[in-house]
């Protein structure tokens, strides 16, 4: 029978009424609320972090591949690329992949500071401290204990102050890992500035252009009136999803129509669009900026293929060539065809009316240097925006006589229908794609490879949320200073409690340890009584503070009672997240760190005179 337990159940919470019992009763009560205030300060702070940077990643994307590198998420006007690239959409098929990430070495630092002259002082400082407490009993029997802790302390106390101001080396290795998960999804995507006026209001805004790969689930959780686009239709929407905020900003409505105008090539242009949804993320900087449209609108908006208007004439980057495209329409105005009509020379016109034809009518000067005549093909390079290279082949149909003009000697006449043909031959042009992996934590792992493997070699640029959003992600991380604070008030609030318990035990129960130490108990043994009794006592503030914390837990998840202003906080009811192995590690971490403390104050039973303290009441 362990005999220390059995005399602490007896002197514990369950004995008689006394001043002492009234003292535990607190110190239990501090206990649990200690406990309660940990749970919800760390099942808020998870709520707070997880749910903002889901909203965030879920309305971005983890990771943004573009033509510019680290480009910053105010400038939205990007560059174009093509949409048809190797990773695309091959890469959601990347599962778990292998990285490297450099750690301390300890080995390696030890070896790298031994030969450090402070670092073997703080060594033998510390051994010092241990031969004077632990060592040989000749050393401890012949200097008194009040000298020994106060050497102790002050040998401690220069080892710790030597430590800091060391110059040590600190030797990291490069080692291997594997992430949790893989990539689930790669999405495209267009940004376009424009400005939106209604009959009373002007409101800045940022149309965002998803296609028909857009996944719908997060935004389709905040949609509060109306439906999402149907971007897989073959006709373009004409409607557009705006948030909560700028509806309220503007008075518009669901089914009400407005026009954004857009400056093009420096020229206002404007687009009429009809609300299809509203929706409120509660994410209000990109509520306020951001609506949704189709990405077919934008790419005809910036010129962009499919859609991109080649006009009559394009010139050659290589070599001083225009190619001329008409139509049967154009061609009746057209002063330069009627020259040519007049002054052609071998071969036959252009048939206007064939949009496959692949003739082309040249001058002499471009027949005689390039060596060909009618019958034969002529191939042009010719680079499109964007830097994509594409070969046309015309059959030379007919020569004209090129007059002294210049420009009329070295252009090319040919159906408008091949030109354009351009919008299918060359791929369609966005301003970049989203990736969104499994897991969080595997961000900028994948956000490395994706950089330095998947873009090896290319002219794009992949760039986490984290980088493009620092600013958010720093304010997140200012919640775990928040978070070790709370903490750590409350262990010492539950330290000062218990200590302050303890003492006043002791004290009462001054006669008992008078009376066990004649009996010939020992120090430890007595001191071990009160510290089952203080284990019993965190114990049971713990049981409470746990029940009282989960609860409160539970309650606000599911009633949502404590509400925010989500202007500032990005949420509307505070988040909770429990997990509950968080909650297991505070309450071993509260026992082990209290009950370390408690040895101390439990130090003075050994001071106790066995006949004082029994005549003590």
């Amino acid at each position: 029978m362990n005999l220390e337990f059995l005399i602490a159940k007896r002197v514990g919470i369950t004995s008689k009424k006394s001043f002492s019992r009234s003292i535990l009763r607190l110190s239990v009560i501090a206990i649990a609320l200690s406990m309660m205030v940990m749970i919800l300060a760390t099942s808020i702070v998870a709520g707070f972090k997880n749910t903002i940077s889901n909203k965030i990643f879920g309305f971005w994307g983890h990771i943004h591949i573009t033509n510019n590198y680290a480009p910053s998420s105010y400038s939205f006007e990007t560059s174009p690329m093509n949409q048809n690239q190797d990773f695309y959409p091959a890469i959601d098929t990347i599962d778990r992949v292998q990285y490297k990430m450099n750690e301390i070495d300890l080995l390696g630092t030890g070896i790298a500071n031994i030969t450090n002259p402070t670092v073997l002082i703080v060594f033998l400082l510390l051994f010092s401290v241990l031969i004077l407490n632990w060592g040989p009993k000749i050393i401890r029997t012949n200097i008194p204990s009040t000298y020994r802790k106060i050497i102790s302390l002050l040998l401690s106390f220069g080892a710790i102050i030597l430590l800091f101001v060391t110059n040590y080396q600190i030797i990291q290795k490069e080692s291997v890992f594997q992430t949790q998960g893989g990539i689930r999804h790669i999405q495209l995507y267009i940004h376009k500035e424009g400005i939106i006026k209604t009959k009373d209001q002007i409101e800045g805004i940022v149309l965002r252009g998803v296609g028909s790969d857009y996944d719908w689930k997060f935004l389709k959780h905040y949609i509060k009136q109306g439906s999402s686009l149907k971007t897989n239709s073959i006709e373009i929407q004409k409607g557009i999803l705006i948030s909560e905020t700028t509806a309220n900003r503007l008075k518009l409505k669901i089914g009400e129509s407005f026009i954004i105008y857009f400056v093009q090539n420096g020229n206002s242009v404007g687009r009429k669009f009809k609300i299809k949804g509203i929706y409120k993320t509660g994410l209000e900087d990109y509520d306020r900026r951001f609506a949704i449209v189709d990405i077919r609108t934008l790419q005809q908006l910036n010129n962009w293929r499919p859609y991109r208007n080649y006009g009559s004439t394009i010139d050659l980057q290589e070599e001083p060539i225009s190619i001329k495209g008409l139509t049967a329409t154009t061609a009746k105005n057209e002063g330069s065809w009627k020259y040519v009509t007049n002054n052609l020379q071998k071969g036959q016109l252009l048939d206007f009316t064939d949009s496959s034809s692949m003739l082309a009518v040249i001058p002499h000067q471009v027949a005689h240097v390039k060596g060909i005549t009618i019958g034969d093909t002529l191939q042009l390079n010719y680079t499109d925006i964007g830097g994509d290279d594409y070969i046309f082949k015309y059959k030379i149909g007919g020569i004209y006589r090129g007059p002294d003009n210049i420009n009329i000697q070295k252009t090319i006449f040919v159906n408008w229908w091949s030109i354009d043909k351009l919008n299918k031959k060359l791929p369609a042009q966005v301003s970049g794609f989203e990736i969104f992996v499994d897991d969080i934590i595997d961000l900028d792992a994948f956000g490395n490879y994706t950089n330095y493997v998947v873009l090896l070699g290319k002219e794009q640029y992949a760039n986490t949320i984290k980088e493009l959003e620092p600013n958010i992600f720093d304010w997140l991380n200012l919640t775990d200073m928040n978070e070790r604070i709370i903490l750590l008030l409350m262990i010492l609030v539950s330290i000062i409690n218990m200590t302050t318990a303890l003492l006043i035990l002791i004290l009462e129960r001054t006669n008992m340890i008078g009376i066990l130490k004649a009996l010939g108990a020992k120090s430890w043994s007595i001191r071990k009584i009160f510290l089952y009794n203080a284990s019993y006592i965190i114990g049971y503030g713990l049981f409470w503070g746990n029940l009282i914390g989960i609860g409160l837990c539970l309650l606000q998840m599911q009633f949502g009672i404590i509400t925010l202003p989500e202007d500032l906080y990005y949420v509307a009811v505070a988040p909770i997240e429990l997990n509950f192995m968080s909650i297991l590690i505070l309450n071993i971490g509260t026992i082990l760190i209290t009950l370390t403390v408690l040895i101390l104050p439990s130090w003075m039973i050994t001071k106790f005179d066995p006949v004082k303290a029994i005549r003590f009441s």
